[in-house]
């Protein structure tokens, strides 16, 4: 993914609160500059059987972050650089890359399995039973 509009010291405060939600668990697994308001970075978890951590269709551990990870980590980027703009993917209804602002796009699910056994991204993570409990969405 790519943020726009904002700093590597913006993307580590965001890291920093979501850490606080997935009990330090959540990291980057690369984070590179390109310019001083444009960052590359991927989300990734430090241990694949802690919080925030991904599963595949099939069940399996998967070392990436999860949905609600993302989300989170977006929420507060957009607090700090209400500006920023989330670039990467595409959109599966429209081939389009995928574009999400402080005004939309944050949130939306989608089904990463396939049409005879649909599984929703919201869905891929152990976290989504204890979700409700830290207060959030």
């Amino acid at each position: 993914m790519t943020a726009l509009n904002a700093s590597g010291s913006d993307l580590c405060k965001a890291l920093f609160h979501v850490n606080s939600v997935f009990g330090g668990n959540i990291e980057f697994k690369n984070m590179q500059s390109i310019s001083a308001r444009r960052v590359r970075f991927t989300l990734t978890v430090h241990d694949s059987r802690g919080p925030g951590a991904r599963l595949s269709p099939s069940g399996r551990r998967i070392a990436a972050a999860c949905w609600h990870v993302h989300g989170l980590f977006f929420e507060e980027l957009f607090k700090a650089c209400p500006n920023a703009e989330i670039r990467g993917g595409h959109d599966p209804k429209t081939g389009r890359p995928l574009l999400i602002t402080a005004d939309g796009g944050n949130w939306q699910d989608r089904n990463i399995g396939s049409v005879a056994e649909p599984f929703l991204y919201s869905r891929a993570c152990g976290c989504t039973a204890n979700w409700r409990k830290g207060g959030r969405a």
